[in-house]
């Protein structure tokens, strides 16, 4: 039989593309149409292995497929199947027949109730195959040695019979009961039911959900070769039923991705384009069942991730508090978000944030909160109201979590706030961490409050000399180096020197900015100035707040011996920050809590601060605009803020 190439490459080629946008069913594409690359044979002669060019948007995939050999050019004109599967009547009393046979105590009652059917339908012919198994494993099929080898004549032929009326339903369902069944008899015959199977979806007689569950068998045992290499050939029968997925069943085929390999991709496209179109009737377990499978494929979609917000605001009423913590969760995990979904935990703290019972939710949001530097008034407001009215009931483990996002993010709680929790604290301090304890105080002093009882406590000898983390030890001396700056009733500094002063490194980002910009700073400043990089303010902790990435100074003042505090020089040293994007709350506007203290207390040293974000320089050096660069540069160095 002679393969019969229906175009040249070039021309089907060309037909290919333009269907993959145009055309209904793809499958019509992929059954008379073929490059082949080898001349591996399939299941049956009338088949063979090859692979068809998809266009989605601008990127074209090569999918493998089963094409069908014609033998008649007439064939070319029958149209693709569009048969409508049916589950039969026998279909769905398949389970009353495995009851049925569950009743049969041996083989002999088998076989009698085999010969009791007027017809026997393939329902009925594996139920009976089940049964035979399950006496088998259950060590119930004892019988005479004499009558051994009859018994198992007998069994041999009777099966075999089975075998093949099982295999020639119609009934799909039937098959996909016998590939979800465990019988050793079975097992061995199970590829040739899935090859029956693989042609159905070519004739396209399977249904989404039995296609579906064929593809999750499959991908269940992709440890056998022939399995594995047929789960990316099923792609053409999930294009073919794409007008079958709806709001129920389109977590089924989101189920099927982690099985898939070169036909990913496509499947991906189909489902983004179904979600953007169902989203708003998709139900709450199903649109979580949807992220689950997006954390696991680890896959960020600018398509999909939108409708995902715009879902969760659309249905934020209908969430309870367990449903509202997996997801907000869930888009930590996917590491997005975006004002719609800002606006919905927004929206559910003013419809029930006074009804909150679980501490969970309330730090799962403040959790979210911290993961995107969310700075967002109304939900820490409504969470460090929750906080005041159960800090008796929260648990001192809890209590980081619930405290350092307010001064991290530089929130502005009530007064209130801050006097209860030290109140709180000097109660537990012994049961809290150090590390955590040391976090919460910082927190305070990014918002200019200063817990001096609780700091006295922690740095009593007796406290400090069980304290053996470096990292730990670096956050107490940045504690007691920021209160002796900031805070006038602060009797410190309290901690010896640190004796192992490490250097600070500038991040990469900031170093190459400022080695690309410096020409441009020095052209600004002129010669009245001397410009240094990446200084370190010497006597003070080893720490990023002491860290200055541009130093304007007057000339021979750059060395380690400079005095900070001269009044002779007070307010002529120039400190330039330059801010990148995760020193400021999601806003792009506010900085974050450490930023602040960083600029506070370079002021009070006598230095006056500029803040560049290194966003505005990364566009204006890429773009070559000079000239809107040094304006910049001009307005931020003659409006810098003066020190306290």
């Amino acid at each position: 039989m002679s393969f019969i190439l229906w175009r040249s490459y070039s021309k089907a080629r060309n037909n290919v593309l333009s269907c993959a946008n145009n055309c209904n069913s793809l499958s019509s594409i992929y059954t008379y149409f073929t490059r082949t690359f080898s001349d591996e044979k399939f299941y049956d002669p009338e088949f063979s292995n090859s692979t068809i060019l998809i266009e989605n948007g601008f990127n074209v995939h090569e999918l493998p497929v089963v094409v069908r050999k014609l033998k008649d050019l007439a064939d070319l004109n029958v149209p693709p199947s569009t048969e409508t599967p049916r589950a039969t009547n026998d279909s769905l009393s398949y389970h009353l027949i495995q009851e049925e046979f569950k009743q049969c105590m041996d083989l002999r009652e088998v076989f009698s109730l085999i010969t009791k059917c007027t017809k026997i339908t393939p329902n009925i012919a594996l139920g009976a195959i089940e049964r035979i198994y399950d006496l088998e494993k259950d060590g119930n099929l004892y019988v005479p040695k004499t009558e051994n080898i009859h018994i198992n004549f007998a069994k041999g032929a009777i099966l075999e019979k089975l075998l093949k009326v099982v295999m020639k339903t119609e009934d799909t369902q039937t098959i996909l009961n016998v590939l979800r069944t465990t019988s050793l008899v079975m097992e061995p015959h199970k590829h040739k039911f899935c090859d029956e199977l693989f042609l159905r979806v070519i004739d396209n007689k399977l249904t989404l959900e039995q296609l579906c569950d064929f593809a999750l068998f499959l991908i269940k045992n992709n440890n056998q070769q022939k399995y594995s290499e047929t789960i990316d050939k099923l792609w053409v029968g999930f294009v073919d039923k794409e007008k079958e997925i709806n709001e129920t069943n389109i977590v089924h085929v989101f189920a099927v991705l982690p099985g898939l390999r070169v036909s990913k991709k496509t499947i991906v496209a189909l489902l983004e384009l179904k979600l953007s179109e169902l989203w708003s009737k998709i139900k709450v377990q199903a649109m979580q069942d949807i992220i689950n499978i997006f954390i696991t494929e680890k896959y960020f979609s600018l398509q999909s991730f939108p409708v995902l917000g715009h879902w969760l605001y659309t249905n934020i009423h209908a969430l309870d508090d367990d449903e509202l913590l997996d997801i907000i969760t869930k888009f930590n995990r996917l590491k997005y978000t975006d004002q719609q979904v800002e606006a919905a935990v927004e929206k559910f703290l003013k419809l029930k944030g006074s009804k909150i019972k679980s501490q969970v939710l309330v730090i799962g949001i403040l959790n979210y909160c911290m993961q995107f530097q969310l700075c967002n008034q109304h939900i820490l407001n409504v969470c460090s109201q929750y906080f005041l009215n159960n800090i008796k009931q929260v648990p001192s483990s809890f209590l980081k979590s619930f405290i350092y996002p307010f001064g991290y993010l530089y929130s502005s709680p009530s007064p209130e706030f801050w006097t209860s929790v030290e109140d709180v604290l000097l109660d537990n301090c012994y049961k809290i961490n150090t590390d955590d304890l040391s976090s919460i105080i910082l927190s305070y002093i990014y918002c200019g409050q200063y817990p001096l009882k609780l700091v006295y406590k922690i740095f009593s000898p007796e406290y400090i000399a069980k304290v053996n983390n470096n990292d730990v030890l670096k956050k107490l001396h940045l504690i007691d180096t920021a209160l002796s700056l900031e805070c006038k009733e602060y009797s410190g500094p309290l901690l010896p020197k640190d004796q192992w002063f490490q250097p600070v490194l500038q991040d990469c980002r900031i170093k190459n900015i400022v080695e690309k910009i410096k020409v441009n700073i020095l052209s600004v400043i002129g010669g009245s100035m001397e410009l240094s990089t990446g200084i370190v303010l010497p006597n003070y902790c080893s720490d990023e707040t002491y860290l200055i990435d541009v130093m304007l100074h007057p000339v021979g003042k750059g060395d380690n011996t400079f005095n900070w505090k001269s009044p002779t020089i007070r307010n002529g040293s120039i400190a330039i920050l330059i801010h990148l994007p995760d020193h400021y709350c999601f806003d792009c506007e506010q900085l974050i809590g450490p930023q602040i203290m960083k600029k506070k207390q370079l002021k009070i040293l006598g230095i006056k601060v500029v803040s560049l974000k290194y966003t505005s320089l990364s566009k204006f050096y890429t773009s070559h605009d000079t000239v809107s660069l040094e304006k910049y540069l001009t307005e931020k160095i003659n409006n810098a803020e003066p020190c306290s």
